[in-house]
């Protein structure tokens, strides 16, 4: 399998990608700074076999991306995975909780991936998608926040708003059904369905990934899935790469389609 990776230089991406490569996987990683595993001894090897490969790109910038995307698939091997974990850490401002910067940076890079991958799968393949947000974004995973909890999580309202209009766009363009409020154009601007082709539903397969909040802990490889699960109070970035990389990639039947919750 053939993986093209965007946000995976570090946490969740990073994990899945290592754990892909070393099943014998190839990862095309795009990356902001191309050194940035100058000094990693577990990708290093991968990188001198060339089943990694890093090409420098902002994913910020659509034209980056799109360069990105042609060198990924220039040797005629098709992508079969975009593998989507883009991601800041939050800064905290005391009028606004915790905000990132920039404040679009989710929804403005999926909207960039999105639009360079290849609408008519009967001319080119179109790979599958496996996008990471969070529990919490939507009106629906919020109330399933275990009640301790819900003030932390009304301190990410900014990121958490970012991350709905990533969720929107991976719904529309997947046609799935969308009941929740509509992102504020800010972050999905006027034009942007039109920048996705104007049709909604040709993505044909995805998966969103939705961890309860983040730790650094270790990989136990037991964890609770599954869709509007209730009770989840952590996860490990770890698990959360198990997960995709052990699950999800092994059973794509079962969850592709499907917006997925995980955490202890």
């Amino acid at each position: 399998m053939k993986v093209f990776a965007v946000g995976a230089s570090r946490n969740i991406g990073y994990y899945s990608s290592l754990s892909l490569l070393k099943a014998g996987h190839s990862v095309v990683f795009q990356v902001r700074n191309p050194f940035c595993f100058d000094n990693d001894t577990e990708i290093q090897p991968f990188v001198a076999s060339g089943h990694a490969k890093l090409i420098k790109g902002d994913a910020m910038v659509e034209e980056e991306v799109r360069n990105a995307w042609t060198e990924a698939n220039a040797d005629g091997t098709a992508v079969d995975l975009v593998l989507f974990t883009v991601g800041a850490p939050p800064i905290f401002a005391f009028t606004k909780g915790w905000v990132i910067d920039p404040l679009n940076l989710c929804s403005a890079t999926i909207l960039n991936v999105l639009s360079v991958l290849p609408r008519d799968p009967a001319q080119q393949q179109q790979p599958r998608l496996i996008a990471v947000t969070s529990v919490g974004v939507t009106k629906d995973s919020h109330a399933r926040i275990p009640f301790l909890f819900r003030g932390i999580y009304a301190m990410l309202k900014v990121p958490h708003a970012d991350k709905l209009g990533m969720e929107k766009a991976v719904h529309w363009s997947a046609g799935w059904e969308w009941r929740d409020k509509e992102p504020s154009p800010t972050l999905l601007p006027e034009g942007w369905k039109e920048r996705l082709g104007g049709s909604e539903g040709w993505l044909k397969s995805a998966v969103i990934v939705r961890p309860t909040m983040l730790t650094d802990g270790p990989e136990k490889a037991k964890y609770k899935t599954g869709e509007n699960l209730s009770g989840l109070y952590s996860i490990s970035r770890k698990d959360v790469a198990h997960f995709i990389v052990n699950d999800i990639t092994q059973s794509w039947e079962k969850w592709d389609g499907k917006a997925v919750e995980i955490g202890y």
